[in-house]
């Protein structure tokens, strides 16, 4: 089945905002205390919904269906950068786990939906800016230098965030999970998502400026519904990881010859968008340079 991974049944009715049951990484394993401090659980109107990247101290970066009040063109609705109201968000940062135990919890003072989430992109431009009302004082993670070495196909990506593990329960587990998927080609993904791809909407398409792609061919791991906004990291020649992409749609969850599609944020035209409104995102290019390892001096003894 055809899924935006967080797709949201969000229905208003007397001003009371409902969301779906929403799935996680499957394939994963459960998220050590004290990892992954900047993986956002987002909650939309009291229900948990998407997951995020804290980006910088006040900014949350999540999909743009998370953010859109008209959803995602595939779950057959119309994009579009009409907003949720930040009241209807609370953001959970600091904790793996889905009741924020020992982390930090924050209300939405603006919603940012990009611009260029419209229906005539179909499902691209996928990402959502959430400023938080006051600064986390956790480090945020920052967005890749624009380098596609970094993700080039076969490189082992990073993906973490809250759920459940298949995309048929709808019991999310008590705590975040990880796991590691590589990346793949450009080709490889548009020949498992060629434009007119029935199973994924009528525009569910890849489209290699906004989008990557990581999975493996058998499938097995992958993100799922309710991942929507997360990470896809990469690590780079610093030794640290940096944030190249965030979770967007695919078809089912974890199934051979589907992998997960991601909104590019590292390059392209998202880049342009992110950097209109948070130019302190990004990594600075040192993080190009391979870490320098000190020369072990065979003379040299303990004191």
């Amino acid at each position: 089945m055809p899924r935006p991974l967080g797709s949201l049944v969000i229905v208003l009715a007397a001003s009371v905002l409902v969301a779906s049951p929403a799935d996680a990484v499957v394939g994963g394993k459960p998220a050590r205390p004290g990892t992954f401090r900047y993986v956002a659980d987002v909650k939309i109107g009291g229900s948990f919904g998407c997951s995020g990247s804290l980006i910088a101290p006040d900014w949350v970066l999540t999909a743009g269906h998370c953010g859109s009040i008209t959803g995602s063109l595939s779950t057959g609705l119309v994009p579009s950068q009409a907003s949720w109201p930040p009241s209807a968000y609370q953001v959970q940062l600091g904790s793996v786990y889905a009741n924020g135990r020992g982390g930090e919890t924050h209300s939405v003072s603006r919603v940012i939906v990009d611009s260029d989430y419209i229906v005539t992109n179909g499902v691209g431009n996928d990402v959502s800016l959430l400023q938080l009302a006051k600064p986390s004082r956790i480090k945020p993670i920052l967005i890749s230098p624009d380098r596609p070495s970094l993700w080039r196909a076969g490189v082992l990506g990073t993906i973490a965030g809250f759920g459940t593990t298949d995309e048929n329960s709808s019991t999310p587990p008590p705590q975040m999970r990880w796991a590691k998927v590589p990346f793949t080609s450009d080709a490889y993904c548009a020949s498992k998502y060629p434009s007119g791809f029935s199973e994924v909407a009528d525009d569910g398409y890849f489209d290699p400026k906004t989008m990557v792609c990581a999975g493996y061919p058998k499938g097995g791991t992958d993100t799922c519904e309710g991942d929507s906004g997360g990470p896809l990291l990469a690590p780079a020649p610093s030794g640290q990881l940096v944030l190249v992409a965030a979770t967007s749609f695919g078809y089912g969850c974890a199934q051979a010859g589907h992998p997960g599609v991601y909104a590019l944020l590292a390059a392209g035209p998202i880049r342009g968008f992110v950097a209109r409104f948070v130019p302190k995102a990004f990594a600075p290019r040192s993080v190009l340079k391979h870490r320098r390892r000190g020369r072990r001096n065979k003379n040299r003894r303990p004191r």
